[in-house]
């Protein structure tokens, strides 16, 4: 219940956030302003979503920080890869002997194995940093007794549905009511991935105001993937085993780089599907919701908080761009949006396929973000059929051709919806009922060709 009040708390704040930077976008003339031919809305539209949506999270994670006591174990490692360092950041440590009690100003208290059948309290006074020893003990009505020298205390819990619970500590005579931290150890890489997602959407925030060269852009994509990668250890070591003969693995320099280009790839095609209402909000909840399926089978429960939490903080946004709260309040994310939202998804499939391998196999990831990648590849195959550049801007994408046949606002976004969610779960589906990664490749190239096939048609016609 505690954490259903948190997840009110994010929305509402999600929503003030989006609202404010929608007016502040629009006082600035910080908008997409239609051009007629790519563009085809009809007024300018502020390009807030992105901002609005990495301030959501922020907020969420400070939050989350004060009421459950999360333990991130960040340290800055250096310019080097080392699997010391992934297998130093991967470990779980046992965080389930500490109490932290928010708005204790005189004591923190630390729960501590004697051996395997008793348990003492540290208590550290904060004012003259002295500790004592104190031993613990568990009458019948389920109150803890604690007793050292020095001090004598009691504490009651007091369980609160929409608060932590309360903890009532009695200190020789002087009683004070705290609340209870849940402590939470959330490895290292998600707050990496956080931290260098937000350097990657501030470049580009920059781009969408002023103008950026495209190699800046691609320098500091590749930065923000390198410093993620050197901080926690993790990359792409194997590509699964895709041929029945084991993994096929990856040498550490091969490994980064492939790890590079394939978020690169799939923030760009993230990019590039953001070109009408609906496009981005459809293909970064699939991306997110997809593995919610394979970690409910496989029961991980911190980790589907972190994905609802996620949810939550782009809700605001895909209810403001879908028009769901009317046209006035229409926002679109911006390349540091759409690009942050690819980023995201990229490394959390690449988190669950390389360290989570019970959970994902690589090719189940590129099914979960098959329309995007199919979208950008036959984009980039159709511009350089017609001897254009791949990286030049224009009508050649899947929601222009559904466009030219007719179709108009929300029936594109439905349309996607309805087919990226069809390759996710297909995806997802074969990963459940344990198919080969051999098969599941085999078929996803079969997909991919009748794809292609289908986008050059629609071109031509």
């Amino acid at each position: 219940m505690f954490l259903v009040y948190l997840l009110g708390v994010v929305l509402f704040f999600s929503f003030i956030t989006n609202l404010a930077f929608r007016k502040i976008f629009k006082s600035f003339s910080w908008v997409d302003r239609p051009d007629g031919v790519k563009k085809l809305h009809k007024n300018n539209i502020p390009l807030s979503g992105g901002i609005s949506f990495i301030t959501s999270l922020i907020f969420a994670v400070l939050i989350f920080d004060f009421f459950a006591g999360v333990n991130f174990n960040l340290s800055w490692n250096g310019f080097f890869v080392s699997d010391s360092i992934k297998e130093n950041n991967s470990s779980n440590q046992n965080l389930a002997n500490k109490i932290d009690l928010i708005g204790s100003d005189s004591f923190d208290i630390q729960i501590i194995d004697l051996n395997d059948e008793s348990q003492a309290v540290v208590a550290i006074n904060k004012k003259t940093f002295e500790t004592e020893l104190m031993e613990i003990y568990k009458d019948e009505s389920g109150t803890y007794l604690i007793k050292g020298n020095g001090f004598e205390a009691n504490t009651y819990y007091i369980e609160d549905p929409l608060l932590p619970p309360k903890v009532t500590v009695n200190f020789n005579g002087e009683e004070s009511t705290y609340y209870q931290k849940i402590n939470v150890n959330v490895p290292p890489f998600f707050i990496w991935m956080l931290i260098t997602g937000i350097f990657l959407a501030f470049v580009t925030l920059i781009d969408d105001l002023w103008g950026l060269s495209v190699p800046t852009r691609f320098l500091s994509q590749a930065l923000a993937c390198l410093i993620l990668i050197t901080q926690s250890g993790l990359y792409i070591t194997n590509l699964g085993d895709l041929f029945g003969f084991g993994f096929v693995e990856l040498n550490p320099a091969l490994g980064v780089l492939f790890t590079i280009f394939c978020v690169i790839g799939i923030l760009n095609a993230f990019n590039w599907i953001d070109g009408f209402n609906g496009g981005l909000t459809s293909q970064f909840l699939v991306g997110i919701t997809a593995p919610l399926i394979l970690l409910s089978v496989n029961d991980s429960l911190f980790i589907e908080q972190i994905y609802l939490f996620l949810v939550i903080c782009f809700l605001p946004y895909a209810l403001m761009n879908l028009k769901v709260m009317g046209k006035r309040f229409v926002i679109f994310m911006g390349d540091h949006g759409s690009m942050f939202c690819g980023y995201i998804v990229a490394w959390c499939l690449i988190y669950f396929a390389m360290e989570r391998t019970d959970y994902m196999n690589p090719i189940t990831a590129v099914w979960i973000v098959g329309f995007v990648l199919f979208n950008a590849i036959s984009t980039i195959i159709i511009r350089l059929v017609n001897k254009r550049s791949p990286l030049v801007s224009d009508r050649s994408h899947i929601h222009h051709a559904l466009d030219r046949l007719g179709l108009k606002g929300m029936r594109v976004s439905f349309v996607v919806l309805v087919i990226s969610s069809m390759l996710a779960l297909t995806g997802v589906l074969l990963e459940i009922l344990g198919i080969s990664e051999l098969a599941s490749m085999l078929l996803l190239i079969f997909v991919s060709f009748v794809f292609l096939r289908y986008r050059f048609n629609l071109e031509n016609s």
